[in-house]
């Protein structure tokens, strides 16, 4: 499917998930939808609360109905500001209409863990290591990583890692999002390890944790460290181009 045609002439999606991470019912509207192969089909919404693949973040799975139609959406794909939602058809036909929106919200809700233990892990390596750490990418379905700059740190500075890591989990903290203009976000984001990433934008979303710096991110996260509940540091794979990924598991 050609993304520029299926989006052409419609405007932005509302990103509600950005805001809202909790949620994991909303309504929307269908504003274009388009049939894939008889069993299959593509639609546009209003507003979403599935995040799209990207961040090193799985997209969102659930479903979307309306009187009309039952689809199993399979994935959430940005482009261009709009959120492209791709699914199996249960019944019905699907056209633009009002519709509900459900989260598989056990499997959005382990994303949104795992998420916030990624960043987490980036405060802990830098104790640990006593040094800023700068990240290359990242991954939070099976099996999940962190990638960093470098040479994979020893075993001693992992079990560090671990031990910061559960410690603050064990005390809680608050995680607390932010949007920021780009001027504001050059000066509070100097020590975020995905800084140099950081492509041009008019407007930053941070993520920040009680005790770390923010984080520029447009992932979704718990509102509390505690859910994390534990935090395993699984091993450290070296890469062949001189990073490497740091593995992890959250508790079930």
């Amino acid at each position: 499917m050609n993304l520029d045609e299926l989006t052409a002439g419609l405007p932005r999606t509302e990103l509600v998930y950005l805001r809202e991470m909790q949620l994991a019912q909303a309504n929307a509207k269908v504003v274009r939808a388009v049939l894939d192969k008889r069993t299959h089909a593509y639609i546009v919404l209003d507003r979403t609360i599935f995040h799209p693949k990207g961040g090193g973040q799985p997209s969102d799975r659930g479903t979307v109905a309306s009187s009309n139609f039952v689809l199993s959406i399979k994935k959430a794909i940005y482009h261009k500001g709009i959120v492209v939602h791709w699914g199996k058809l249960v019944s019905g036909s699907a056209g633009t209409s009002p519709a509900t929106c459900e989260l598989d919200w056990g499997y959005r809700y382990l994303l949104m863990r795992r998420h916030t233990a990624a960043h987490l892990l980036d405060h802990c390596l830098a104790q640990a290591g006593k040094s800023r750490v700068v990240t290359t990418d990242s991954w939070l379905d099976e099996l999940c990583y962190v990638g960093y700059g470098g040479n994979p740190p020893s075993e001693e500075v992992l079990q560090r890692v671990e031990e910061i890591a559960n410690s603050m989990i064990k005390a809680g903290g608050e995680v607390k999002i932010a949007f920021h203009s780009s001027q504001e976000s050059k000066s509070i984001l100097t020590m975020a390890p995905n800084f140099e990433r950081l492509p041009e934008l008019d407007e930053v979303r941070t993520v920040q944790i009680a005790g770390c710096d923010p984080i520029p991110c447009g992932g979704t996260h718990v509102a509390n460290i505690r859910e994390i509940r534990k935090l395993s540091v699984v091993r450290a794979e070296e890469m062949p181009d001189g990073s490497f990924r740091l593995h992890f598991s959250v508790e079930p």
